[in-house]
């Protein structure tokens, strides 16, 4: 693959990140609002774990997808924190899972698959970007 297909790539998949950030964001909102509602009904608020990392993904997932349309090394930084958040969110879920006292909130306390297809994707992407920056196509 030569320099300037990486770079087109990339460009693409900005594109759809973009679009992909605006998606997470109606989730995040969606996923807010049953939080709250279920907490009204139960009497106990819901954990705000998951929701908040959403909020933060697609805020950087919308600034990463736009440093790749740009083609910007600056890609670069919303990409490694977006990698750093979800390595916190997996440890922070880990330490929830491993002081659960009940099967029940054992079972909630665990990382959907695709979040976790998500994670490599971003890895990938990071990757791949560092590469196009090492290579010239992305200007700081």
């Amino acid at each position: 693959m030569n320099a300037a297909t990486l770079e087109w790539l990339l460009r693409g998949f900005g594109v759809a990140w973009i679009v992909g950030s605006g998606i997470a964001f109606h989730k995040a909102r969606e996923a807010a609002l049953i939080d709250k509602l279920l907490g009204a009904l139960s009497g106990t608020p819901e954990d705000p774990l998951v929701t908040r990392f959403q909020f933060v993904g697609s805020a950087l997932t919308l600034a990463s997808g736009v440093g790749l349309v740009l083609a910007t090394a600056w890609a670069l930084v919303p990409l490694g924190l977006l990698v750093a958040s979800q390595l916190v969110y997996f440890a922070l879920v880990r330490r929830k899972r491993a002081r659960a006292q009940t099967p029940e909130t054992r079972e909630e306390a665990r990382v959907q698959p695709a979040t976790r297809r998500a994670f490599w994707l971003s890895l990938l992407v990071t990757f791949a970007t560092g590469v196009a920056v090492w290579l010239g196509r992305f200007s700081g």
